[in-house]
C-alpha cells in the first residue's frame, strides 16, 4: 500500500535533516561538538520537530515514521560518538585537514635543481679544464687489482677488509677511491710530458655512518705528469684549488700524510668552519678538516701502469661532501643524502 502524501513528506524531511547533520558533523572541530549536539539532536533540532510530527499522521503510518526518526537519530549519535573518539585521539578536525579539489587549478610547482654535490663537481672540473686538464671517464665498479694490488696496498691492510669495503662477485669491488681510476686512465694513456686529467665521481665505502664518514661519497682527483712535476705543484694546486672555490680566510695547510701509493704523500686540512675551529664531530675535536690528499706516484704504481719511473705523476683528491660542509658551515656530510629540500636548496 503506497504510503500517504504526510508520510512520505514527513520521511522526506527526515532524510534532509540527517544528511544536513552528517554533513556538519564532518566539517565540526571538537571544542564545537557540543553545539552540534544541541542543533541537531537537542530538543530544538529539526529531529524533535519531526519527531512531534508523527503523532499528527494516521495511526498506520505511525510506526514507519516513528522509527525513521528514531533510527536518524541513532545513527547520528553514533556518529558523534565517533567523531569525538578522533578527536580524543588527536586526529584533526576535517575542517582543519587540506580537502581536495578536483577542480582546482594546481599552482605553478617550485622549480627544482640540480644536487649540491653535482654542481660542485661541474665547478671543480671547470676549474682545472682551464688549468688545461681534460675530463676522463672511469667506471665505478673496479677490480681488486686496480683498486689494490697494482696500488701496492698489501693483501693484509684494513681496507681490503669487507668491514671497509664493498665486494661484489668474484674479484669485483665498489670502488673506494679514484686513484683506482687514476691507475685505470694511466694504463690506457700513451705516457707523455704534458698529461693532465681528472677522475670523478661515486665512491664507497663500508664505513660505520658519522659527520665525517658515510657509505657513499664523492671525490675529484686531478693528476699532471712532467719531467718537471714537483711536490711544490700539488702545494700550488691545492692551494689555489682553495682560493678558488671557498675564497679566503680558510688557511689551507699541507701536511705530510702517508698512503701506499705516493711516495711522498700529503693531505691538505682547512679550518673547520662549521664550528669555527673549535672542535665537533665533523673535524673529530680538531678544528681543521682534511679535504684533499695526495703526493707523487710511487714507482710501483708507474710501473703496474706501464710509465717510466722517470717521469712525476702528481695527483690531487678532493672530497667534494666535505668541501661542501665547509663551504655552507654543515657539520655533518649525512645530510647530502638525505631527500630534505630545504637544506638541498640551502647547499645550491
Amino acid at each position: 500500500m503506497p504510503a500517504s502524501p504526510e508520510v512520505a513528506t514527513t520521511l522526506e524531511a527526515v532524510r534532509s535533516a540527517y544528511r544536513s547533520a552528517l554533513g556538519a558533523l564532518r566539517d565540526c572541530p571538537g571544542p564545537e561538538l557540543t553545539g552540534w549536539h544541541r542543533d541537531h539532536l537537542g530538543r530544538r533540532s529539526a529531529l524533535a520537530a519531526l519527531r512531534s510530527r508523527v503523532g499528527a499522521l494516521p495511526a498506520e503510518d505511525r510506526a514507519a515514521a516513528g522509527r525513521a526518526v528514531r533510527q536518524a537519530a541513532d545513527d547520528l549519535a553514533t556518529a558523534l560518538a565517533d567523531r569525538r573518539e578522533q578527536t580524543a585521539a588527536g586526529d584533526p578536525a576535517p575542517a582543519d585537514r587540506v580537502r581536495l579539489d578536483p577542480t582546482h587549478i594546481p599552482d605553478t610547482p617550485p622549480p627544482g635543481g640540480r644536487h649540491p654535490v653535482s654542481l660542485i663537481l661541474d665547478e671543480a672540473a671547470a676549474h682545472f679544464a682551464a688549468l688545461g686538464f681534460v675530463f676522463r671517464d672511469a667506471p665505478q665498479i673496479e677490480d681488486e687489482a686496480h683498486c689494490f694490488d697494482l696500488l701496492g696496498v698489501p693483501a693484509d691492510h684494513p681496507t681490503r677488509s669487507p668491514a671497509h669495503t664493498f665486494y661484489a662477485e668474484g674479484a669485483a669491488v665498489l670502488r673506494s677511491h679514484t686513484t683506482a681510476s687514476v691507475l685505470r686512465v694511466l694504463r690506457t694513456e700513451p705516457a707523455g710530458p704534458a698529461s693532465r686529467f681528472v677522475v670523478a665521481g661515486p665512491c664507497h665505502r663500508n664505513n660505520v655512518p658519522n659527520a665525517r664518514f658515510v657509505h657513499q661519497f664523492h671525490q675529484l682527483e686531478a693528476v699532471a705528469a712532467g719531467p718537471s712535476v714537483r711536490m711544490s705543484d700539488i702545494k700550488g694546486l691545492a692551494t689555489g684549488f682553495v682560493d678558488a672555490v671557498l675564497g679566503d680566510g680558510f688557511d689551507p695547510r699541507l701536511r705530510f700524510r702517508r698512503f701506499p701509493y705516493v711516495s711522498p704523500g700529503l693531505a691538505v686540512d682547512v679550518e673547520c668552519a662549521p664550528c669555527g675551529a673549535e672542535g665537533c664531530g665533523l673535524c673529530q675535536g680538531s678544528g681543521r678538516l682534511e679535504i684533499m690528499s695526495g703526493g707523487l706516484l710511487a714507482a710501483g704504481v708507474l710501473r703496474a701502469a706501464g710509465w717510466p719511473e722517470d717521469l712525476p705523476v702528481a695527483a690531487l683528491a678532493i672530497s667534494l661532501e666535505r668541501l661542501l660542509a665547509v663551504r655552507h658551515g654543515l657539520g655533518d656530510i649525512r645530510h647530502f643524502l638525505r631527500n630534505d629540500l630545504r637544506l638541498l636548496a640551502q647547499a645550491r
